[in-house]
């Protein structure tokens, strides 16, 4: 997988998050420009279901899950995928509190946080999973 890096800015009012990577698709779709982008895929995620939003989205296909927007499209393992979404949601949630940001007043923020939470589970989950087939396949091997 490409680097990706993932940090708060706070240098414009309309901008939480900054990606940076030689891949520009997962810089622009990890690049956070308004909030309604995450209220709008974050469930999505949780539930596993693909999202498609007007210049960008994602589909998750088998064990691989598929990004696309505006500069074309990538693909990510799985655990790639929930690993940098949940680095979005970290830094997200971490920016927000810090910030005072009045988006933690809404009403979709606490289901927000707790979807960050199942995804870091997620994480964890998928991590064990795959270091389990490596133990079993150099068993096995």
């Amino acid at each position: 997988m490409t680097p990706v890096t993932i940090h708060w800015y706070d240098g414009l009012e309309n901008c939480m998050s900054i990606a940076e990577s030689e891949d520009k698709v997962l810089a622009d779709f990890f690049t956070v420009n308004e909030w309604g982008i995450v209220k709008a895929f974050y469930r999505a995620v949780v539930d596993e279901t693909d999202c498609h939003l007007p210049e960008s989205g994602f589909e998750f296909r088998g064990a691989k899950v598929l990004l696309y927007n505006t500069f074309g499209e990538t693909t990510l393992a799985r655990l790639d995928f929930f690993a940098l979404l949940n680095r979005l949601y970290d830094v997200l949630i971490e920016g927000a509190n810090e910030e005072h940001h009045s988006v933690r007043y809404e009403t979709w923020w606490q289901d927000f946080i707790d979807a960050f939470f199942l995804l870091q589970e997620r994480c964890k989950i998928e991590a064990l999973h795959k270091e389990e087939e490596i133990v079993t396949l150099t068993i096995q091997g």
